[in-house]
């Protein structure tokens, strides 16, 4: 069988969304010819809501969507015919890593830094969970051992890292800062000027560089409107959450509640 890859694509744009569901699509016809279980690489939620409207549109196949940790952000589809017996802990292509050590100062950039410089693309890692005696990883398969084997040390420290059965990741607890900020508009280049103390302009120019995310989707307006909840990532700068709208200051200002996760 051979798929008419636009037929299922007229709804997907981006350059990232595109190439991922092109891959989708690739998975979805192999499985079908092949009868046998394939997987996506770690997908953020925006392509996880993108691959389930293409694979929902197949009859003779069945998926599973898993990051590891209970509340993952990042996760991975399997994909496999709809008379297969997906087994979780033997189908399963996530395999964890624990890191134990001295690991005080480590923050999340410093994890994943150390990983991507061991050569490993962004797509193969999943989340990554801080508890109080290690650092737990979600990593794909077909790299974990590499990673395993290779990762030595995480900003300077000494580390040990070792494999870890996927029911042992657990839930990760956000760790992070909030602050109350004072917005003149709900739209993003206003937001992101607060949160960064950033002016108007600055904060338009970091839009219209695709330098911005909400709610993991490249935004390329300024004047996009912004909602309680939405994630807002900033490309050298970090990421917050619209934690809660709190209402009106007298000069009818807008106030609100941001979270800045570690």
């Amino acid at each position: 069988m051979i798929i008419n890859k636009e037929e299922y694509l007229f709804h997907v744009s981006g350059e990232k969304e595109l190439k991922s569901m092109k891959r989708v699509l690739d998975l979805i016809e192999n499985t079908l010819n092949r009868h046998n279980v394939t997987y996506t690489d770690f997908f953020e939620p925006n392509l996880i809501e993108l691959a389930k409207s293409i694979l929902n549109r197949f009859e003779d196949i069945g998926y599973v969507i898993d990051g590891g940790f209970e509340n993952a952000e990042r996760q991975i589809i399997s994909i496999f015919s709809w008379y297969y017996f997906y087994e979780e802990n033997k189908d399963s292509h996530i395999s964890p890593i624990e890191i134990k050590g001295n690991l005080d100062n480590i923050q999340h950039k410093d994890v994943l830094g150390s990983i991507l410089g061991l050569g490993i693309v962004r797509d193969k890692v999943g989340d990554i969970g801080f508890f109080k005696n290690s650092i737990k990883v979600a990593l794909s398969k077909d790299i974990s051992d590499y990673v395993l084997f290779n990762l030595k040390k995480i900003k300077r420290e000494n580390v040990e890292v070792k494999s870890i059965p996927i029911n042992e990741l657990g839930k990760i607890e956000e760790i992070g800062v909030y602050k109350d900020i004072i917005a003149s508009s709900m739209r993003l280049d206003a937001i992101i000027g607060e949160a960064f103390n950033l002016s108007r302009s600055d904060s338009q120019k970091l839009v219209q560089s695709n330098l911005v995310k909400v709610n993991f989707k490249e935004e390329s307006k300024a004047s996009k409107s912004i909602s309680e909840n939405d994630l807002i990532s900033v490309r050298g700068k970090g990421r917050f959450k619209i934690s809660s709208i709190d209402g009106l200051t007298k000069k009818e200002r807008i106030k609100l509640k941001i979270f800045y996760p570690e």
